[in-house]
Order: C-alpha cells, then structure tokens, then sequence
C-alpha cells in the first residue's frame, strides 16, 4: 500500500468524505492546515448532500484550484487553468461516467450505500492521482506550488 492510499484510507475512518479527502491531500503536500475550507468542502461531498455531481469530481477541481487558482491575496489565476479542469472533468467522464452510467454520486452508488464501501475508495484513489497528474503535467508539484511560479 503507497503513501497515498494509506492517506486516503486513513482519512476515509476518521470521517472524511471524498470531496475532503481531495483538498486535505493538497493541504497536506503543503505543509497547510485550513479547517475553514476543509468545512466547506463538505457543501460538495456526497454529490452536495443530494447525490448530485460526485464530490471525487468537484473536490478534485478544488484540490486542481488550490494550486491554479487565485488567491485573492495577489496570485492570479494560472492561465492554464480552465484547460486543467476541462482535462479532469474530461477524464472523469470518461472513466467513471461510462462505467457507472453517469457521474452523479446517487448513479455511481445505485442507491447502495454498501456500494459507497466498494467503489468510493478507488474512484477517490484514482482523482487523486489524475489531479496530480494534471497539476505536474502543467508545472506544479503537490509537494510544492511552482507552476512556473504562476507564468
């Protein structure tokens, strides 16, 4: 078991749900602690609380924002940035929304909650790895901001 998957099965006992799961991975390469934002990814786990859009998916467009985004505090915007999201939802589609008929959370989990035990842990396990994919493919390091320090 990697570094990375013990991570996420770590996270996963003491509560944390897939949206969550993606930004305290982000946080953690950072060296950050951000109870704040880590409180209001729980407006988007379990697809926002109605089986809606898949927290894997929008958590991991914010774990890709809190490297790329703005940050109000004088960091712009990557330039790169809406075609990062575009490759992720992209290839989220692609893997997830063929394979389970759609990419909301109530059609990856058929109204199972077992299913949740099953499925959940891989699909987050594989956005981590296609978020960090995205970001070094485009000069960040999870373990470090870079980018080309914005471009």
């Amino acid at each position: 078991m990697s570094d990375e998957d013990f991570r996420v099965a770590e996270l996963s006992l003491i509560g944390y749900k897939c949206s969550h799961i993606l930004v305290q991975i982000g946080l953690d390469a950072q060296g950050k602690r951000n109870p704040e934002l880590l409180s209001a990814m729980s407006g988007l786990a379990s697809g926002m609380g109605d089986g809606l859009t898949c927290g894997a998916l929008t958590g991991g467009c914010c774990l890709i924002g809190l490297y790329a985004g703005m940050d109000g505090e004088g960091r712009d915007e990557h330039p790169r940035l809406p075609q990062m999201l575009a490759e992720y939802t992209e290839w989220f589609r692609d893997e997830f929304g063929q394979c389970y008929g759609g990419i909301d959370c109530a059609r990856i989990m058929q109204d199972d909650p077992r299913l949740r035990l099953e499925r959940c842990p891989t699909l987050i396990l594989a956005a981590v790895r296609k978020a960090r994919a995205v970001l070094e493919a485009n000069g960040f390091e999870l373990d470090g901001v870079s980018g080309a320090e914005q471009e």
